[in-house]
């Protein structure tokens, strides 16, 4: 199918990296990526009305304090 779409500059950069990595066609490889993206399902519940990721069980905890020490050092 051909079409016109608008998408931002960098999507379009990622897209045209894409493309030009595996020698594809520009279309080609932004139907790759929209198929890609649809097929993952992410880990997600509902608690307490907010959407939460449902991580396995011996998922080590980030507390507040590793938050902030991250935050401290990308600063």
């Amino acid at each position: 199918m051909r079409t016109t779409i608008t998408i931002e500059d960098d999507a379009f950069a990622t897209a045209s990296a894409y493309a030009r990595a595996r020698a594809l066609k520009l279309g080609q490889a932004v139907s790759e990526l929209i198929r890609r993206g649809s097929e993952e399902k992410l880990p997600l519940k509902q608690k307490g009305g907010i959407w939460v990721f449902d991580l396995p069980p011996d998922t080590p905890r980030v507390t507040a304090q590793q938050v902030q020490q991250m935050l401290d050092e990308s600063a």
